[in-house]
């Protein structure tokens, strides 16, 4: 068993809650930026589109927004400003937004329905993963990459364009580090660094929720059914392609419990987690590989 590690809960660093009968203060959505950044939505009372950023790990205060959509996904940008994205939407309605630091309201666009996963990137880009439910123009692409006022700046190539490069049909992991992604998909998997893409070949493991990376040793976490938290070692190839490993243990919670429905966000060598209960805990890929045991 490989433990995760406690990590400071969402509202530690800050002493006073804001209009405290206002608020319902049950994180609604958490995610997790670059670095160890994490914003939290709670929702008002009075209004489902009425939320307050709370930021964990950043310097920036709370702030209120009002007005916005049914947020899936929170990610912070560069300035300040935050990313909210609904996991549906439809073609003529936006379902993602970008506020200032202020609480304005700064750009807000449709990104495509059926998102699996949203990071955003040191410098502001935002990758977004669909999953096999998209049929719009957008999300059909599975892979895209937005810019900060949220314009698509590079998609994943259509199989029919790039014959050497895998379909990446049904996201179901995405690492982004710096500026470099790395996308897990039923039918696929590859890295894209810039507008350039390897195809890291068949990884040999089906149905895994993370992927963790460092140079070329990672791990796989995850998998179909009574696997979901098995946790399996790979290598990647200098020109190439992918060597799996046997699995190496499971996934557990400090104490030792199961961890079912945890959320699991992927960055580089770090695995951030939240529970089902919103407890937020850690893990890197040393850990996953050479850690402890129970």
């Amino acid at each position: 068993m490989i433990p995760l590690r406690a990590t400071r809960g969402w509202l530690a660093e800050s002493a006073t809650r804001p209009d405290q009968g206002t608020w319902d203060y049950r994180p609604l959505v958490i995610g997790t930026g670059p670095g160890d950044e994490a914003l939290v939505l709670v929702r008002g009372r009075d209004r489902e589109d009425r939320v307050l950023v709370h930021r964990v790990g950043g310097a920036a205060p709370a702030v209120v927004l009002e007005g916005t959509v049914p947020a899936s996904f929170v990610q912070p940008l560069p300035g300040g400003r935050v990313l909210l994205v609904a996991a549906r939407g439809e073609a003529g309605t936006d379902n993602a937004q970008v506020w200032d630091s202020a609480g304005h309201l700064v750009a807000s666009a449709f990104v495509g329905d059926a998102i699996e996963d949203v990071l955003t990137t040191p410098a502001g880009s935002i990758w977004v993963g669909y999953f096999d439910e998209a049929r719009d123009e957008i999300g059909m692409r599975q892979l895209v990459r937005f810019d900060g006022t949220l314009c698509p700046q590079w998609w994943y190539p259509y199989p029919s364009a790039r014959a050497d490069l895998p379909n990446v049909f049904d996201v179901m992991a995405l690492n982004v580090h710096e500026e470099t992604a790395l996308c897990y998909a039923y039918t696929g998997f590859v890295r894209v660094h810039s507008d350039s893409v390897t195809d890291l070949g068949p990884p040999g493991v089906r149905g895994a929720h993370a992927v963790v990376v460092d140079g070329a040793r990672g791990a796989f976490v995850g998998g179909w059914g009574v696997e979901h938290d098995l946790v399996t070692p790979f290598a990647l190839r200098p020109g190439g392609g992918v060597d799996v490993g046997a699995p190496v243990g499971r996934l557990v919670l400090p104490d030792g419990r199961d961890c079912a429905r945890l959320r699991l966000t992927s960055r580089g060598a770090e695995l951030a987690v939240v529970d089902g209960d919103r407890n937020r805990y850690r893990v890197s890929l040393d850990e996953l590989l050479d850690g402890p045991r129970f």
